[in-house]
């Protein structure tokens, strides 16, 4: 039988990167609000359902995007951040309380993932690694918070976020300016692959599309 050619489609889609970015700052001051008391601990429900019905759809939808677009290690990060904020979301409206193991552990384990995406990004896009360094630090902060409870370490913790979601805002602003120019941005700070992934040729860039996921025979 005659080898039947196969035909590969890829089509364009918009960048995912700003949207999660942007979704991951509002969440980031609205908890750092609540940690440094800008937010009554009365107003506990309404801080979930932002966090619910805003910041996680918007973290989960550019994961599925991400994975489409055949970007791994972003779909990773945005699919974990979208779940994590489902879970601080449920635990603030069922009023689960301050101190308990259970979130420490889950948070220390968030950490470790998030400090293993961090070196992995770094190598490509230093700006993304930066925000995932200081996720792993607020996230180990929280995971303080929630195994004791202390006060000074709630405050280090809210500030931390807050620094996060400077960071992600600057993101979001620097990759939508890239998305929408088509060009590289020197805000985004892209080096190796992520870099020629922005100034390379087509062919560049499907060269190794044979060996990817959905393509090859198993993942």
């Amino acid at each position: 039988m005659a080898d039947i050619p196969v035909q590969i489609v890829l089509r364009p889609y918009a960048s995912a990167l700003p949207l999660a970015a942007f979704a991951f700052g509002v969440g980031n001051v609205m908890y750092s609000a609540y940690l440094l008391h800008w937010i009554p601990a009365t107003e506990a429900s309404l801080l979930a359902v932002v966090l619910l019905a805003f910041v996680a759809p918007l973290e989960l939808v550019p994961s599925i995007m991400a994975f489409i677009t055949r970007d791994g290690g972003g779909a990773t990060s945005y699919a974990i951040f979208g779940a994590v904020w489902l879970v601080q979301g449920v635990n603030l409206w069922t009023h689960a309380p301050e101190q308990n193991h259970t979130e420490a552990l889950f948070l220390l384990c968030l950490a470790l993932c998030l400090l293993l995406l961090a070196v992995i990004t770094f190598k490509g896009k230093p700006l993304l690694g930066a925000i995932l360094s200081v996720a792993v630090l607020r996230t180990t902060g929280a995971a303080a918070i929630a195994r004791w409870g202390l006060p000074t370490i709630s405050t280090l913790t809210g500030w931390a976020g807050l620094l996060l979601a400077a960071l992600a805002f600057y993101s979001a602003f620097a990759f939508l300016e890239e998305d929408v120019t088509g060009k590289l941005s020197a805000l985004t700070f892209r080096t190796g692959e992520a870099k020629a992934a922005m100034e390379g040729s087509l062919d560049e860039q499907t060269k190794l599309l044979e060996r990817e996921a959905g393509i090859r025979k198993q993942l």
